[in-house]
């Protein structure tokens, strides 16, 4: 939203005129007016996939829009609009409802008609709302959040495969970086745990310290340490202060070969550092 500018920002929710109860269908149908509608109109959005409790399809988009789609809009007639439709007052809502279609600017309506079109309701869309945002980043964070846990709760077991949340962003101002929590790779965690304790090196230096291909190069020690967690976790708090790195290198060496019984290939001096350099290797 602080790259966009709050008036630039709106919900959208595009439903089905048609029973559609198959994700790959709905995706697919989603993914046409993507290509032939969204994409063409300029929009970047998040979007969350959910079933209604007939367990047909519809999606929810948080969208960013290339114009203004805020300016003039009547929030209040708006929300009197949604009140009136959950008690059931169709009168009511249609005459609020009213009220805040006459009050939206240009190029929200020009977008209300394009929803409207041909490119969209031949995939067999139906009602397409969109809103522009009323407050801030924390509301637009709780719109997406409710509906990402709400549709959770539905899925079914015919939903496997199905994302949760997709992305369709210009710009991505953060990652993050994800491993399983059990399994391999809380093994190899937990390697590098053990070989920073013995080695007294940073996991963040690793790079730097062994090489790019460190984790190739150190793959068997960590893989030792990381299924022998206890045990090795023992052996690197035996470690006196005064040991220097070459005989922390030769103390990690032992550790290894009594925690796998498999002396010989490990007890020979290993050459921790860097490979050198080599201006033909692509890496």
């Amino acid at each position: 939203m602080r790259r966009v500018g709050i008036e630039r920002v709106g919900f959208v929710t595009l439903t089905f005129a048609e029973r559609v109860v198959e994700y790959k269908d709905a995706y697919k149908r989603f993914h046409n007016i993507y290509g032939s509608t969204l994409k063409p109109a300029g929009l970047e959005f998040i979007t969350v996939p959910e079933r209604q409790e007939s367990g047909r399809f519809h999606f929810h988009l948080a969208a960013a829009f290339p114009g203004d789609i805020r300016t003039g809009f009547d929030f209040a007639a708006c929300e009197r609009a949604h009140a009136a439709k959950r008690d059931g007052h169709r009168d009511e809502f249609r005459r609020h409802e009213a009220i805040y279609c006459r009050s939206a600017n240009r190029y929200l309506r020009q977008f209300w008609a394009l929803l409207r079109s041909d490119k969209v309701t031949r995939h067999g869309f139906g009602r397409c709302e969109t809103l522009p945002i009323l407050s801030n980043a924390a509301a637009l964070a709780r719109y997406v959040g409710a509906y990402v846990t709400s549709a959770g709760r539905a899925r079914l077991v015919s939903d496997k495969g199905m994302r949760s949340v997709r992305y369709s962003l210009s710009e991505r101002p953060a990652t993050s970086r994800w491993s399983w929590a059990f399994g391999h790779g809380q093994q190899w965690r937990r390697g590098c745990k053990i070989l920073t304790l013995i080695l007294e090196v940073h996991y963040d230096d690793y790079p730097n310290k062994f090489g790019k291909r460190w984790a190739w190069r150190l793959r068997e020690f960590i893989s030792i340490l990381g299924q022998h967690y206890e045990q090795a976790l023992w052996f690197a708090s035996q470690i006196p202060e005064w040991a220097d790195y070459r005989s922390r290198q030769l103390y990690l060496c032992r550790v290894c070969a009594e925690l796998s019984g498999v002396k010989e290939w490990l007890l020979p001096e290993v050459d921790f550092e860097p490979e050198p350099a080599d201006e033909n290797d692509p890496f």
